[in-house]
């Protein structure tokens, strides 16, 4: 990832190497009822980053361009969890909670400073189904509680809740499918302490995203889904206040779209290829303009 000044003045920087690796494991308990989840996050991604790397760094976390992979590294992580799902009328009921322990690690090479996440909760509660001869309904929503990160053990304050939620909207048609979605979350103010680090400032937030996608076949093999999604992201920094208005701190349009190729034993070869333009903030009050464009492919599990 490469970030370029701009006024021209600063130097170029960049940030390049392996990022963690993830891992899930789904044990069914009970068919279609209950299943149990074991997260894992390996840290083989790029922890430790020097000064003029930071820039980047945050550039890639900023919420309103939603970068692939926002965090390159971290000490490792465990998590563990139960998602279940239980019959309401023609629609179903989904209910789940997890837990996550972050591991400590040094971020700033040839130092031994060690910077611990706090661990994390997650609440989550949704429904889906049918609400039409040709349409199907998803609405989830999330809650999120962290534990208070620290450095070196000593506190510095938490990252605030998190209260996300999800609508969707999908609607069959003879040629394919046409989905709609609507998501807002909503980060509290931390608690502000004051430490040997000094004060720890993190805004807090609210994240609104709109957009849709359509999905055509285009016979044999092949299905074409072009897709659109709008952002827009309001922040304020924290401080002993918990109430205020937030300031716009960017807005983003991602057009993009995906061609998907089956290729037998229910696989599919989906490349994908995207573009991003708007603006986000700079954090000191004005926005800067970017603009992006993302390629990949990957294999999927075709239903």
């Amino acid at each position: 990832a490469r970030l370029t000044p701009a006024d021209g003045d600063a130097p170029e920087a960049e940030i390049r190497g392996p990022v963690d690796t993830e891992t899930r494991l789904l044990v069914t308990l009970i068919p279609e009822r209950l299943t149990l989840l074991i997260s894992g996050v390996v840290p083989t991604g790029t922890e430790a980053l020097e000064v003029d790397e930071l820039d980047v760094a945050g550039a890639l976390v900023n919420r309103a361009i939603g970068y692939a992979v926002p965090n390159l590294g971290s000490g490792g992580q465990a998590g563990v969890g139960f998602v279940g799902a239980v019959p309401w009328d023609d629609m179903a009921l989904g209910l789940g909670a997890t837990y996550v322990h972050a591991v400590a690690y040094a971020p700033v090479p040839g130092q031994n400073e060690q910077w611990k996440p706090g661990g994390q909760w997650r609440f989550r509660a949704g429904v889906e189904g049918p609400v039409g001869p040709r349409t199907y309904l998803r609405a989830t929503t999330v809650l999120g509680l962290r534990g208070e990160d620290s450095f070196d053990d000593d506190a510095v304050g938490t990252a605030g809740r998190t209260v996300h939620g999800y609508v969707s909207v999908n609607h069959g048609t003879d040629s394919g499918s046409l989905t709609v979605y609507v998501m807002d979350s909503y980060r509290s103010a931390p608690q502000v302490e004051a430490t040997s680090l000094g004060p720890v400032r993190m805004p807090r937030g609210n994240l609104f995203a709109v957009g849709g996608r359509m999905e055509f076949r285009l016979g044999g093999a092949l299905h074409l889904v072009p897709r659109v999604e709008y952002r827009n992201l309001r922040e304020a920094l924290a401080d002993a206040e918990t109430t205020g208005s937030l300031d716009p701190a960017g807005s983003t349009l991602r057009l993009g779209s995906d061609l998907r190729v089956a290729i037998g034993s229910g696989l599919g070869l989906v490349f994908e290829a995207n573009g991003l333009f708007g603006n986000v903030g700079d954090g000191v009050g004005s926005t800067v303009g970017v603009r992006g464009l993302r390629a990949g492919v990957h294999l999927a599990v075709l239903r």
